[in-house]
């Protein structure tokens, strides 16, 4: 089983379409069973998509024309990836986005949840945070996008917290994304109580280093970070941990590296 997690901040730009491409070709030269992706953006003015059996939106915000996932989803159709995808969105961003989280799967599944992680849902007030999860067989997967260990509003360890109550019960747990905790931090070391880090756990394994320099949350730390993990509650066996979409795995398509994970 491979298993890709990557913050796509797919915000439009002038490489909006390539980063897509790269995005896309890479699934398909990769072959993962589940992708968790983040800051997974539409315009928030756009129409509502017409969608088909490939793609859910859970929540109040539909799928709008020039949704990321969508975007994904038609060009793995023309290639003939048979892949679904689950989409929810909960908050505003940049002033003119929906933005959510997704979940790509290989596998149908039509048990899916969200975990609310911050202590308020405002769709105006970007810290919001949830996790969104899916269920495939006797496992769940999350996609996850914490908010910053020091915040003051909604901090890491509250977040957690309330991951943890929320999904203690599950027998088989991969929480996938962009935690905002190295793991340098206090907050690594309280996930690791629970939960298994894959990276420490993989055979085979690069730097794993999935943040360069500066980017918006981390301005004052121009070091390179780990801050994008892929854990799993169970002490399980992992061939390979390896830095993706870094200039050297893939093109860089985002201000984050993605992470791919391969299961023996």
């Amino acid at each position: 089983m491979k298993l890709l997690t990557l913050n796509t901040h797919s915000v439009h730009s002038d490489t909006y379409e390539r980063n897509v491409d790269v995005f896309v070709n890479a699934i398909i030269k990769h072959s993962p069973d589940v992708v968790a992706l983040q800051e997974v953006m539409q315009p928030a003015s756009g129409k509502t998509a017409d969608l088909h059996d490939e793609i859910k939106s859970i929540g109040e915000i539909p799928v709008k024309e020039g949704n990321y996932l969508k975007n994904v989803l038609v060009r793995l159709k023309k290639h003939r990836k048979e892949y679904s995808g689950v989409y929810y969105a909960f908050k505003r961003a940049y002033g003119k986005y929906d933005e959510g989280l997704a979940i790509l799967t290989k596998n149908r599944t039509d048990t899916k949840e969200v975990v609310q992680l911050s202590p308020f849902n405002d769709y105006f007030n970007y810290k919001t945070r949830f996790a969104l999860g899916v269920r495939i067989d006797e496992a769940w997967f999350y996609s996850v996008h914490f908010n910053w260990e020091n915040d003051t509003d909604s901090p890491f360890e509250n977040e957690w917290e309330a991951f943890f109550e929320a999904t203690k019960h599950k027998k088989k747990v991969y929480i996938m994304g962009d935690f905002n905790v190295t793991p340098h931090d206090k907050g690594y070391e309280l996930m690791c109580k629970s939960f298994f880090d894959t990276y420490m756990l993989a055979k085979d394994v690069d730097n794993g280093m999935t943040v360069k320099g500066k980017i918006d949350g981390w301005e004052k730390s121009s070091k390179d970070k780990r801050i994008d993990y892929i854990f799993t509650s169970k002490n399980t066996e992992i061939k390979s941990s390896k830095v993706i979409f870094n200039g050297k795995n893939e093109e860089i398509i985002s201000d984050h590296f993605g992470v791919l994970v391969e299961k023996e």
